[in-house]
């Protein structure tokens, strides 16, 4: 399997808010504590699995080394999986912790190759690069209408194989932090900030939480610039939402194929945004599953000559392509849920 895989940042942040509802699993209670989540917003996920493809698009792959050059090509086939597991380990009324591990892998297969033998196309054609992640969050209530969260992730992410993986040549950590208030069952908002690699490089990012509900039909869910999106509750098992995501990382390349070797450890980084339409459909209950597509537009895609540097030696030109993909999972069951 060729792969690669880039980490969400804020968007997981968005999902996690989701999660740690009030309205997910905690039984009824004579006081409401806040909480991100607002009326009409769907069930938090425990367990996801996903898959994601897209088309065939363009390459064009430019630097200042000679002794790497230009190269260009296509996209023949793009696939993604992704597989999530959250659940509480502390869920009291004004507390809650929550715990998740993620791994995602993604697939590349290259064609038309200019020369057919660009290392940086031929090195990734061959290559699986993966995506391991374990998350912690704290999600603390201060009364009915302030709360904050803390959310800390590491991920190993590059091209490692169980012979060969290192943890410090692969780790990736991010600390988000929010504070919100809950104005009313229907509306939540809060402000944050990020330290991640949410544009490629690791550095601090601000952030704005933005969850409304204006009537039983429709309301907006956002996470401000990361991610916004517009929701149709066409019935209780049934919704539809409109929107875009903002998704960007850093990975770990250890070559050891000319030319490239000669950096030994390079690092691409990247950011693109996607339009989106999505559809998710209760099947029983508990289970529940999602159909999304779109437009995926490459903002930024980097090759540097070492890990952490700011010297680019390669820029990748990727042309937007349209993706479609989809999701089986499990919410917590109605019977548990509080109204």
């Amino acid at each position: 399997m060729k792969v690669l895989r880039y980490c969400l940042i804020w968007s997981h942040a968005f999902l996690l808010s989701q999660f740690v509802s009030a309205q997910a699993i905690e039984p009824k209670e004579d006081k409401i504590y806040a909480n991100p989540s607002v009326e009409g917003m769907p069930r938090g996920r425990g367990v996801v699995i996903g898959y994601e493809r897209l088309p065939q698009f363009d390459i064009e792959s430019r630097t200042d080394d000679q002794s790497i050059g230009n190269g260009s090509g296509r996209v023949r086939r793009n696939n993604k999986w992704d597989m999530r597991l959250m659940a509480p380990v502390l869920n009291k009324p004004q507390t809650k912790l929550i715990v998740g591990v993620t791994y995602n892998v993604e697939e590349f297969n290259f064609e038309n190759m200019e020369p057919s033998t660009y290392s940086l196309y031929r090195y990734l054609e061959d290559r699986d690069l993966k995506s391991l992640g374990l998350q912690v969050a704290f999600l603390r209530s201060i009364d009915e209408e302030k709360f904050y969260l803390i959310r800390l992730k590491g991920e190993l992410n590059g091209d490692y194989t169980q012979e060969n993986i290192n943890i410090t040549d692969y780790l990736k950590t991010t600390i988000d932090m929010a504070y919100g208030w809950k104005k009313s069952p229907h509306f939540a908002w809060g402000v944050g900030a990020q330290f991640g690699y949410t544009f490629g490089r690791r550095r601090l990012y601000p952030g704005i939480m933005y969850n409304r509900t204006f009537n039983d039909k429709w309301g907006v869910e956002s996470i401000f610039p990361a991610n916004l999106r517009f929701r149709r509750n066409v019935s209780e098992k049934t919704i539809l939402y409109a929107g875009y995501r903002l998704e960007g990382a850093s990975y770990n390349l250890y070559v050891n194929q000319p030319p490239l070797a000669q950096f030994e450890d390079i690092e691409l980084r990247r950011t693109d945004i996607k339009a989106l339409l999505r559809l998710e459909q209760e099947i029983y209950d508990f289970l529940w599953f999602s159909v999304e597509g779109g437009f995926r537009q490459y903002y930024r895609n980097r090759i540097y000559d070492v890990v952490g540097s700011r010297d680019e030696l390669i820029n990748n030109d990727l042309a937007g392509a349209g993706y479609v993909g989809v999701e089986l999972y499990l919410v917590p069951p109605r019977r548990f849920s509080q109204k």
